[in-house]
């Protein structure tokens, strides 16, 4: 979660800057309406999207059937202190964001109640398909949904580029907007850009409305002498449309700013490219090996008499093996037990090498050590999501956080396999994450180099575009 929210406020600071930059000035208002309401949601949603990478490091056939050996010892052990201090501060933590936001939607809603008995309790007047509501605080002009505020003793002299520039926010629901803005800081008010946000949006509907004014009129010069001298009022609700002395002064510059077609699109492409990246950057990028790189059976050797052993063997082999199909009839390593698989490999390494390519259960020798693999530290960072990974190290189940004690150069050895549906731990994460650091690496090829040659059981997957048989698993 901690990740998750980190990357919004960088994702909506990097979206938030873009716009500073290369739109506030470009003169193209509908354009960054859609760019400014967009880019703050997508701040939201990019943190969530989900890639998977494959990388495709050359690894042993006998590493890819040790790692049911990595099982943990204790998967409970350690990680339930661990669970309990992150337990409190999560509850520490909600407690404080429901304050507050309870805080922010109560204001939000007191002001919405005062703004709509506001309306209710005044005389109206239709205008085309709004209603001026003659109220008796001094008060700039100001509109809200299909609402124009304006001071009863102010209507009758009253200039008609107010009316039509108040009409426009109506026409163009402006106030929509304005209520997803306010949602958006009463459940993100610890996203500091999303006040900031408000303003650029508040400011870009004031030049969609002024644009609205200039349409309608023509005098660009009049109109700017207008709002100069309605620069004096007091301020109304704030989140209603309204005039505001810091932004007056960019709505007379953008009045009088000349359009660009050819640099409105190259900053429409660049926006594109921008968003983009964002996406590249800020998405969440799992990472799992390719097991097309795991060698084909035919490389696989083992002790093979010539002869093999007599029918009634392959017979009882075969019996072994049916014991532990499931109900799509593929055998599963958990059903197997200890007794089966010894017996399963005496009779394995009995067979000739042509009853070998027949069966479907296998044995594959430990043979070579595994290779000193040393992960990427960007590896370790998307190990640290919990939802997507189990981790082990040294043989031990541990909390995704303990990889915060770690570098990418303490560990010699690194695989990643995906879980299958039927996996006891599918649900709960979705990749398993065996690292061994330098001291256990080097202390289990001291083991591997000084022992005896072990077997692990493997399972053939029959497939029709395989000459050989099929491939393992």
């Amino acid at each position: 979660m901690t990740a998750y929210l980190i990357k919004m406020i960088l994702c909506s600071a990097v979206f938030y800057i873009t716009y500073r930059l290369l739109l506030e000035t470009a003169k193209m208002h509908t354009f960054n309406r859609v760019y400014l309401l967009g880019s703050l949601l997508l701040s939201f949603l990019i943190p969530l999207m989900t890639f998977s990478i494959q990388y495709s490091s050359f690894i042993p056939a006998e590493q890819a059937f040790s790692i049911p050996a990595l099982a943990p010892k204790n998967e409970f052990g350690t990680v339930g202190n661990l669970d309990q201090e992150k337990g409190r501060s999560w509850s520490f933590l909600v407690t404080s964001y429901g304050l507050v936001t309870a805080f922010l939607l109560f204001r939000f809603l007191r002001n919405l109640h005062t703004i709509f008995s506001t309306a209710f309790s005044n005389p109206t007047i239709d205008y085309y398909s709004s209603k001026i509501v003659l109220i008796n605080e001094d008060k700039t002009p100001h509109s809200f949904l299909k609402y124009m505020f304006i001071y009863r003793k102010d209507y009758p002299l009253i200039e008609n580029e107010i009316l039509v520039h108040e009409y426009a926010h109506i026409r163009q629901k402006h106030s929509c907007d304005v209520l997803f803005l306010e949602l958006m800081q009463v459940f993100c008010w610890f996203n500091p850009f999303v006040f900031l946000y408000q303003r650029a949006v508040a400011l870009n509907h004031e030049f969609l409305a002024d644009d609205a004014v200039i349409k309608d009129f023509g005098n660009v010069s009049a109109y700017q002498h207008l709002l100069i001298n309605k620069m004096s009022k007091v301020r109304t609700y704030s989140i209603t449309s309204q005039f505001n002395y810091s932004i007056t002064k960019k709505r007379l510059f953008m009045m009088s700013r000349a359009k660009s077609m050819k640099t409105i699109l190259t900053r429409q492409v660049a926006v594109l490219a921008v968003l983009l990246f964002s996406v590249f950057l800020f998405s969440t990028k799992t990472i799992a090996q390719d097991s097309s790189m795991l060698p084909a059976p035919k490389s696989i050797l083992v002790p093979s008499p010539q002869n093999g052993v007599a029918p009634a063997m392959l017979n009882e082999y075969e019996k072994i093996v049916n014991k532990a199909r499931n109900e799509k009839g593929v055998p599963v390593f958990s059903k197997f037990s200890e007794a089966d698989k010894s017996r399963l490999q005496t009779i394995y390494l009995s067979m000739s090498k042509e009853q070998q390519a027949k069966q479907e259960v296998l044995f594959t020798p430990s043979g070579a050590v595994l290779p000193r693999i040393v992960p990427t530290q960007e590896q370790i960072e998307a190990w640290k999501n919990e939802k997507v990974y189990g981790v082990w190290i040294d043989d031990k189940r541990v909390s995704n956080s303990k990889l915060a004690s770690y570098k990418n150069t303490d560990f010699a050895q690194a695989y990643v396999s995906k879980l299958g549906k039927n996996t006891v731990n599918y649900g709960k994460h979705y990749y398993q994450v065996d690292l061994m650091t330098v001291a256990y690496y080097e202390a289990y090829r001291k083991d591997v180099l000084e022992s005896p040659t072990k077997y692990y059981l493997a399972i053939r997957v029959a497939s029709k575009q395989s000459k050989d048989g099929g491939n393992l698993r």
